[in-house]
């Protein structure tokens, strides 16, 4: 019994481990939406947007608060500069000559698989749009 447990274990950590990541590129995105109009549904009802938009692809577009270098990972943090929320966007490594041109409260556009809400909304495995 225990010995059948442990192989089915190990069986789907390695199905897991091997899995094929998501690729943003690839995929449409499930909604199209501001910045704004993504942090009020995080806000006003953070379960129901959780519903809605965690693990989905999403395209935002909006002003540019700041841009994060931060060893080799390349932050996006976006939205109203006068507001404390927004949506911060981690990008893929291969972005990184299109960060280096952009410019603070500049308006862009980012595709990228929402993770939730933690102090923002943050979409993960981002790519600027458009994507040549």
């Amino acid at each position: 019994m225990i010995s059948s447990v442990i192989l089915i274990t190990s069986v789907i950590a390695v199905l897991m481990y091997y899995k094929p990541h998501r690729s943003v590129r690839k995929e449409e995105a499930a909604f199209k939406l501001s910045v704004s109009n993504l942090v009020d549904a995080f806000m006003k009802d953070e379960a129901q947007a959780n519903n809605l938009y965690v693990g989905k692809v999403l395209e935002v577009q909006g002003p540019l608060k700041e841009m994060i270098l931060n060893d080799s990972t390349l932050i996006l943090l976006m939205g109203d500069s006068t507001q404390m929320t927004g949506v911060s966007c981690y990008l893929q490594k291969d972005q990184k000559e299109k960060y280096t041109r952009l410019k603070r409260g500049e308006t862009v556009s980012v595709k990228g698989i929402c993770n939730g809400m933690l102090l923002d909304v943050v979409l993960d495995k981002g790519i600027l749009l458009p994507d040549d």
